[in-house]
């Protein structure tokens, strides 16, 4: 069974194989530029390389038939897939690792102007250590930490100038103190 999925992805690739710029501001042209089955992508987010693709699908496109979400995989390891979704500009709005269909690792979502909107870290599909959200300025709006998907530890909120408004300290989703909040 695992062969014909196999075949099935690998046939879906080769119809669908395309290439694109790992930089956020490519244009639509460039997501569907085509690719050789012989070459290998290493896909690159925030200067390291996080995962090392043979083969591209795309799995999802908007009305126009643009690429709204794409998966890089290993011909090898189908289980592993690096996914890529758009904004209907062909501008990146988030990336990040799939392991048997679960968010893993890294995953960074952007604005559509290609700034960083927030950093996040996942495990078997749930939330596990930090994660940062940022104004479009550039500044850190706040930043949470989860273990298992379960709020955890310091939380810190900020104004668009970097300005602390508040905190709360989580224990197992439970708050400890909070100060500087709405709720306090």
């Amino acid at each position: 069974m695992k062969n014909i999925k196999t075949i099935s992805i690998i046939i879906a690739a080769m119809i669908f194989l395309t290439a694109f710029s790992c930089n956020n501001n490519h244009s639509k042209s460039d997501i569907a530029k085509e690719n050789t089955n012989d070459s290998i992508k290493s896909i690159v987010s925030n200067g390291d390389t996080v995962f090392t693709s043979k083969e591209m699908i795309i799995i999802d496109t908007f009305d126009t038939g643009e690429p709204m979400k794409i998966h890089f995989f290993n011909s090898q390891n189908i289980d592993s897939v690096y996914e890529k979704q758009y904004y209907m500009s062909g501008n990146l709005f988030i990336e990040g690792t799939l392991i048997n269909n679960q968010r893993t690792g890294k995953w960074v979502a952007y604005y559509e102007n290609g700034k960083i909107w927030s950093v996040g870290y996942f495990a078997k599909g749930l939330k596990n250590g930090s994660s940062n959200v940022y104004y479009d300025n550039g500044q850190i709006r706040y930043t949470k930490n989860y273990i298992n998907d379960v709020a955890e530890g310091l939380w810190s909120f900020y104004d668009d100038k970097g300005n602390l408004l508040g905190e709360v300290m989580y224990e197992k989703g439970q708050i400890l103190w909070q100060k500087g909040t709405t709720d306090e």
